[in-house]
């Protein structure tokens, strides 16, 4: 079988079960580097263990970092597991395949009160992208898109994936569709940000007919999450503020505030879309290492100790 035929298709199927874009254009470019590191190896068969040890192998020694090769592994696990239902692949590589791959134990990098201070109250200040709309359009997404991900606790994706339809004024609840094609809803729990949304969507003029994507670019098309991320980069350097900031820091910052304020982790699983409570938990320690800091910073016995020895 030829390879690339073989990723088209796959890539096809997973359209059709109605897998993301973003989801799409994963699999195709960690398929794509699969694909050109077996032309130049030409290992036989392709979907062999010996061939995904080696691939393994290839990756490690040009120094990918671990999640890397973790993630390009999960990805030709699927396409291999396609496959196995499509009646195209007899054995699987991967069943009983042993091959660990360690991730470093990293915490969510959530954002300091200054700095979601800074990024909700200071209004972006940048001039529309395209100068015939003569407003600020460019800043009003990037407002909106601001204060949804921090209330909501979106994935970048997600937000721009948002379609007027989806918004339920009347629960004041948004549709999701996220991760694994599951479907959930965030909420509208703030008067101000529901009324900022009302106003924006008012104001919002699609360039092309019948476009219900909620966040539009200027030029009035479908904001993706590139387009996202460049306007907050460009606010963060306004702000002069010191660290690299995405959006993605913001769901982790509002999953930490919601348990530091004592919202159920099951509760907080859901609203995040969490197929595995495992991976909610990962909030709690943040938590915890927010409250052991703070209690060094404190340490109420080592200031009496301090006091007790100014007195001798």
């Amino acid at each position: 079988m030829k390879l690339s035929s073989v990723v088209d298709d796959f890539l096809a199927a997973g359209r059709a079960r109605g897998l993301s874009d973003h989801t799409l254009r994963a699999y195709r470019q960690d398929l794509t580097a699969f694909s050109r590191w077996a032309r130049q190896t030409g290992p036989d068969p392709v979907f062999g263990k010996d061939a995904v040890l080696e691939w393994i192998a290839a990756m490690r020694a040009e120094g990918y970092a671990a999640a890397t090769i973790k993630r390009r592994l999960a990805c030709l696990k699927v396409l291999c597991r396609w496959l196995e239902d499509e009646d195209l692949l007899t054995a699987n590589p991967f069943h009983r395949l042993r091959a660990p791959i360690r991730l470093p134990h990293r915490l969510p990098r959530n954002l300091k009160a200054d700095e979601i201070s800074a990024l909700l109250t200071q209004a972006p200040h940048m001039k529309s992208v395209d100068p015939a709309t003569g407003d600020n359009d460019a800043a009003a997404t990037l407002s909106l898109a601001l204060e949804l991900l921090f209330t909501t606790g979106l994935r970048i994706g997600e937000l721009c994936s948002i379609r007027l339809r989806d918004i339920d004024w009347t629960t004041g609840s948004i549709a999701i569709r996220g991760k694994g094609n599951r479907e959930r809803h965030v909420f509208l729990v703030d008067d101000a940000v529901t009324t900022q949304l009302r106003t924006y969507i008012h104001r919002r003029r699609p360039a092309i007919p019948d476009l219900d994507t909620l966040l539009l670019t200027p030029r009035g098309l479908a904001a993706d999450p590139n387009h996202i991320r460049r306007l907050l980069h460009r606010h963060v350097a306004d702000l002069k503020l010191p660290r690299r900031i995405t959006p993605h820091m913001l769901r982790h910052t509002a999953a930490t505030e919601l348990l530091r304020c004592g919202v159920d982790i099951r509760l907080v699983q859901k609203l995040l879309g969490h197929a595995s409570i495992s991976t909610t938990e990962i909030y709690t320690h943040v938590s915890d290492t927010t409250l052991s800091t703070t209690l060094r910073t404190v340490n109420p016995r080592g200031r009496l100790r301090e006091e007790a020895e100014k007195d001798r």
